[in-house]
């Protein structure tokens, strides 16, 4: 079995996937991230799932809301529908601080709800979103 935290990051901002890469490393998160840049990617990702080495089960997901080709809100149900990632936590990552974006993520059972924060050191708070998210669900961290 492999213990490495596993992470499918959504995000098409190449940025701010490298300040992902730098929150989970400032918060001791050691994990292989998986990322789609677009909704097209993480549609291809969920039909290879399972089938291919390149497209393992993530153990987490890390979802930006405004992503092209797709929405995040369609792309967290069709992640959900997926047989293998039914139970796999979601964090929602995004610049919206809609009520109403807050109160659907929180429906549809996203485990946390991550506002991009413009300033550095709140952004780096997200590695320890996704800590305590993996500790809550018990899933492997180095």
């Amino acid at each position: 079995m492999n213990d490495t935290l596993r992470i499918l990051v959504a995000e098409d901002n190449p940025g701010d996937v490298e300040l992902v890469r730098e929150a989970l490393r400032e918060y001791n998160v050691d994990c292989k991230l998986y990322v789609a840049r677009d909704g097209g990617e993480v549609e291809q990702y969920l039909e290879r799932l399972g089938k291919y080495e390149d497209a393992p089960r993530p153990d987490l997901l890390l979802l930006d809301l405004n992503l092209p080709k797709a929405h995040g809100f369609e792309l967290f149900q069709m992640f959900r529908a997926h047989a293998q990632c039914t139970a796999t936590p979601v964090v929602i990552m995004t610049s919206s601080s809609a009520p109403r974006d807050r109160e659907r993520a929180a429906a549809l059972g996203a485990a946390r709800y991550f506002c991009k924060p413009c300033e550095l050191a709140e952004f780096l708070k997200l590695g320890s979103v996704v800590r305590d998210v993996v500790h809550e669900r018990g899933l492997a961290v180095a």
